[in-house]
């Protein structure tokens, strides 16, 4: 297959996850979280039918670009949820484990791979291609015993739903108290604030300060999980190990399985420490650390290059240092960027700040996946070097550009961005609700007594 079109077929999920971006986050914001986090998954069955049961080369084409879609529209709307009906002290925690459940499908796509390639008929091929509708009907009729968002139903006016979902998951009882209320009270106050900015369209990210730093760091990050170097390995592991002399299919997928479990295992680790070790310091580590280990990586294969692949040991180290880089890639680039971005966005912007970051990462794996197959066709271990340089551009853009949101509520956030106008505005507010809430009490307790 010639490596442009190899790039069409790796990149067509994206554009299908592109094509829908714009309409997914007005779905998640005008519909609530949980629609559009089960309308992704019947187009995602739809595309799976029909990549798995393709009569010819248009038919997969057309199942993954479908796949494609779907998956956006549960992207745009899963995270936010997530965060959104999270205790406080488990959001951080949650947010980055939802992350990391990407492996859990990629390690079932590896090994139902390796124990298939070795058909010798279209099966080998087809059932990768059907067990990717399997989750998609689990999840159609799982997300209705999840509760909505209950940001979202206070910004439509559902406020006392939202109370009773928040005492019932935040405070394991039936009726509102103390934490509760003054839960209520902040997402309220936020909301209010956001509303009061006419913080409602993507044109609002370019009013303020605070919110052009957002939107900074929503592009910026979809960019560097993409051009990090994980692209060669996630989609071109194979070219990467012919480069290296392992050539052999069956040694190939072994290696592919391997990584997988390593990665969930690692990205899973890393996913629990990101309150105690923060944000900042895991996203500095891991550039560094994917940094040095390209660097060793590209030493490696210069030299297998010049010793004619006569050395199998330096291709041994070649594999070692992929499994270096993910190391360090899984302690940041998995399971922090969503995370990292519900905290900074605000309520109002959370959808459209997750699309633009989808649109960011998309356009740059779309990039990745004509361009990658092609400089390595033609330099080879030398296209590494590129990877070497963006790793020590995002490291500077990242200490300087990226504040630190640790042990933070989801609207404190917003006043580090904001600063004391916003924190101003979310006490008035708050001060009003709890008023509000005194005099129902009030209210509530006259009438029981009569």
């Amino acid at each position: 297959m010639a490596r442009g079109f190899l790039g069409l077929v790796v990149t067509i999920q994206v554009i299908g996850g592109i094509a829908c971006l714009p309409f997914a986050s007005f779905f998640a914001d005008i519909f609530g979280r949980r629609h559009p986090v089960a309308f992704g998954p019947v187009l995602t069955f739809f595309g799976a039918a029909l990549q798995g049961g393709a009569t010819n080369l248009g038919m997969f084409i057309a199942g993954r670009f479908f796949i494609g879609v779907g998956s956006s529209f549960t992207a745009v709307a899963a995270a936010p949820l997530i965060a959104e009906l999270a205790y406080p002290t488990h959001r951080a925690v949650f947010t980055a484990v939802y992350n990391t459940s990407w492996y859990l499908g990629s390690i079932v796509a590896a090994w139902v791979t390796y124990g298939t390639f070795a058909m010798s008929n279209s099966w080998s091929w087809r059932i990768p291609s059907l067990l990717q509708a399997v989750v998609s009907i689990i999840q159609i009729f799982a997300i209705y015993f999840v509760p909505e968002s209950p940001r979202w139903l206070i910004a439509n006016d559902r406020t006392e739903q939202a109370a009773k979902t928040l005492s019932k998951y935040h405070a394991g009882s039936d009726e509102p108290n103390e934490l509760v209320r003054f839960e209520v009270a902040e997402i309220t106050a936020a909301i209010e604030f956001e509303r009061a900015n006419k913080s409602t369209s993507f044109l609002q990210f370019f009013r303020t300060k605070g919110n052009i730093h957002r939107f900074a760091i929503t592009v910026l990050l979809g960019f560097i999980i993409q051009w990090c170097g994980n692209s060669l390995i996630s989609s071109y592991l194979i070219l990467i190990l012919n480069n290296i002399g392992i050539t052999n299919p069956k040694t190939q997928n072994l290696i592919n399985g391997g990584l997988q479990i390593y990665n969930m295992v690692v990205a899973t680790t890393a996913a629990c420490l990101v309150d105690r070790l923060g944000r900042r310091f895991l996203l500095l580590v891991s550039i560094i650390g994917m940094m040095f280990s390209f660097v060793i990586w590209i030493i490696l294969s210069a030299r297998i290059q010049q010793l004619d692949y006569e050395k199998k040991g330096l291709g041994i180290g070649v594999v070692v240092m992929v499994f270096v880089f993910y190391a360090f890639y899984n302690f940041a680039m998995n399971p922090l960027p969503i995370a990292y971005l519900v905290e900074v966005l605000p309520y109002t912007l959370r959808a459209k700040g997750l699309t633009i970051f989808n649109l960011a990462q998309f356009s740059s794996s779309l990039f990745n996946g004509f361009v990658n197959p092609v400089g390595m066709d033609a330099l080879g271990w030398k296209y590494y070097i590129v990877f070497a340089c963006a790793l020590s551009l995002w490291l500077i853009i990242i200490y300087f550009l990226f504040p630190e949101t640790r042990g933070m509520s989801l609207e404190e956030v917003s006043q580090v961005f904001d600063g004391k106008e916003a924190l101003a505005r979310t006490h008035d507010v708050k001060q009003a609700t709890f008023a509000e809430g005194d005099h129902l009490e009030h209210t509530v307790g006259k009438e029981e007594k009569a």
